[in-house]
């Protein structure tokens, strides 16, 4: 069909009814083809624009939630390596105080702790050096926690021992009688002397010099009114002349109770205390465990 040519177009609602023709130009029809493709670009370009920004918009969201939680995961993990770092640091406080208290470091504590730092040097830490850096204090936690462990058992033993140790007086006086060879007083022959004298006033307390358990609390020949306690690994303590005893066998006491009082029964030429220290039987000189 030429530009100078028109479609006809005839339009009937039925057979007998008559026909309406409509002239249309070839004109005509280029336009309107023209736009409805337009329009179709149009429609089909505004969708595509839509869905992209439909689907950024959307990954938008996924990374800002991955940011937030990146950024939360992160602020916890440098919490979480401040926190290990200050408890190592009160682990090394600690292990250093067992050491002096165990006597395996004698030059002292000196001056420890002090304010933090406003500024966390974690902040300038990259994931990785994160990581790195919270795998190392890891690492030192752990052996810090072993070496405590073992100063703790260290600290305890020695505890148990001093405890066990007969180191105070057991009673106010002073010494009328030595440990080892004397003259006796009353035959004047030369004799050992298990213990030691010390004189004091009559009905004055006599204390348990360690903690122990009372294994003998009656008269015995030459001592008296006596009473033994049993302490640990193997040492024993007697108190002997006694007016008096506060404690009964297989009673358990602590170092400073009250086990009896001075007096002058047995073999004896006035009021004081016969004290001894054994080791395994062995008697040793009562002197040199005071430590006052």
């Amino acid at each position: 069909m030429s530009k100078k040519e028109k479609l006809t177009l005839i339009i009937s609602r039925s057979v007998d009814s008559p026909a309406r023709r409509y002239r249309i130009s070839h004109a005509f029809l280029m336009t309107v083809g023209t736009a409805l493709i337009v329009l179709f670009s149009s429609f089909v370009s505004s969708t595509l624009h839509y869905y992209r920004m439909w689907k950024k918009t959307s990954d938008y969201q996924l990374l800002k939630v991955e940011a937030d939680r990146f950024r939360k995961d992160n602020e916890a993990f440098q919490l979480a390596t401040g926190q290990l770092g200050e408890k190592i640091s009160l682990l090394e406080v600690a292990s250093k105080k067992l050491e002096i208290l165990s006597g395996i470091n004698r030059e002292g504590l000196g001056g420890v702790g002090g304010p933090s730092s406003s500024d966390n040097p974690l902040l300038s830490l990259d994931a990785r050096s994160l990581i790195r850096h919270f795998k190392s204090l890891e690492r030192k936690r752990i052996s810090l926690h072993t070496k405590l462990r073992q100063l703790q058992d260290i600290y305890n033993t020695g505890t148990i021992l001093l405890a066990a140790t007969p180191a105070i007086m057991p009673v106010r006086g002073y010494p009328s009688g030595r440990f080892g060879y004397r003259l006796d007083p009353f035959s004047g022959e030369r004799q050992f002397h298990p213990g030691i004298d010390i004189s004091a006033p009559r009905g004055n307390a006599v204390t348990a010099t360690a903690d122990a358990v009372v294994v003998f609390a009656r008269r015995k020949l030459g001592y008296g009114k006596l009473v033994v306690l049993e302490h640990r690994f193997g040492i024993s303590t007697l108190y002997g002349h006694l007016n008096g005893f506060t404690v009964k066998r297989e009673q358990k006491v602590k170092k400073g109770d009250i086990i009896g009082y001075v007096g002058s029964t047995g073999r004896t030429t006035g009021a004081h205390l016969h004290y001894e220290v054994r080791l395994k039987g062995q008697p040793l000189n009562p002197l040199r465990f005071f430590r006052d």
